[in-house]
């Protein structure tokens, strides 16, 4: 076990000289992201324990330093930083912030992988639902698809949502009645910011596709996740594991975002050194309304974002 004044040492070396609380608990260093003028300041606050940490000026929020480590330090620091200084989360017991609040699916939720061949009129009309937007039993199973009698969720295709752990951190039903005057999608008022939609599916050694409605999924291919329809923020879990892993990714917004979200999102995982391409959706509607080999035909012509092509488009659809 290394001494804390090693680690606090080696902290220094990459963000400069910091301060420690009376009660040794948190240490502050100047954020080397808002990076103020006044180098005095001390506004990143880092938990000595755990290493979860947070800019009072910026926003910045993560449960490694991994992701810091890696745009304003060395390979080699951040290489000494994984072997010798990282915390276990499973050891840090007491000191690990609590998660999210998560609402359980309905106590009666049912696998329709499971109901394939029922006759109830419920998993029938959701079967139907399903094979005409093309989602196979593969993809029932994979994606662990399901329904509810409940009154809420009744007549509504759920799409449940695992971390990295195999716990439920979320879930969203859409309506697949045409005639249905109900929102066409319903989720818990959960934090979506807290959690990473299909986190246990994800390999974040691989490219990201990252779109914005979780039914989109199923054309984006195994490795994709989902904003929920919120924006994208460095200080969401989605943010801080790409930052962590170095995760190279692919967006795939729908199409009416292309001059609006699209182009925020790109340059914003750019300035953190993300690899970063953008999937051209202006001819669609979103991912989950084309085919999966028309959205693989989209992905392959993927492009690193340019920012001169992206501006006049932009000026053009004024």
């Amino acid at each position: 076990m290394y001494a804390i004044s090693k680690k606090l040492e080696f902290i220094e070396s990459i963000f400069g000289k910091g301060i420690l609380s009376t009660n040794g608990k948190n240490f502050a260093v100047r954020c080397p992201i808002c990076a103020p003028t006044d180098r005095n300041k001390k506004k990143l606050a880092i938990r000595t324990t755990d290493d979860a940490h947070h800019c009072w000026v910026c926003g910045w929020k993560s449960y490694s330093l991994a992701p810091l480590i890696r745009k304003y330090g060395s390979a080699d620091q951040l290489q000494t930083y994984r072997t010798l200084y990282k915390p276990d989360p499973k050891s840090a017991g007491e000191t690990q912030e609590e998660g999210p609040k998560v609402t359980p699916l309905p106590a009666d939720f049912t696998l329709l992988a499971e109901l394939q061949d029922s006759r109830h009129p419920d998993a029938r009309a959701a079967w139907n639902y399903l094979v005409s937007r093309g989602v196979t039993l593969r993809d029932a199973w994979h994606y662990r698809l399901g329904i509810s009698g409940d009154n809420r969720w009744r007549r509504r295709v759920i799409m449940p949502s695992y971390d990295v752990e195999g716990d439920l951190n979320f879930f969203v039903a859409r309506n697949f009645d045409t005639y249905d005057r109900r929102t066409k999608y319903d989720n818990p008022d959960d934090d979506k910011y807290g959690i990473v939609f299909n986190e246990l599916n994800i390999d974040w050694g691989k490219r990201l596709v990252i779109c914005e409605g979780p039914f989109d999924l199923v054309k984006c291919g195994d490795n994709s996740t989902a904003l929920l329809g919120s924006d994208f923020s460095p200080r969401s879990r989605l943010f801080s594991q790409i930052m962590m892993h170095g995760t190279p990714v692919a967006l795939a917004l729908d199409g009416d975002m292309w001059n609006k979200k699209t182009p925020r999102i790109a340059k914003l995982l750019s300035q953190y050194d993300v690899d970063v391409q953008i999937v051209d959706t202006r001819g669609i509607i979103d991912p989950g309304s084309t085919t999966k080999k028309e959205f693989r035909s989209l992905l392959e012509r993927a492009v690193p974002p340019t920012w001169e092509n992206l501006f006049f488009d932009k000026l053009n659809s004024i």
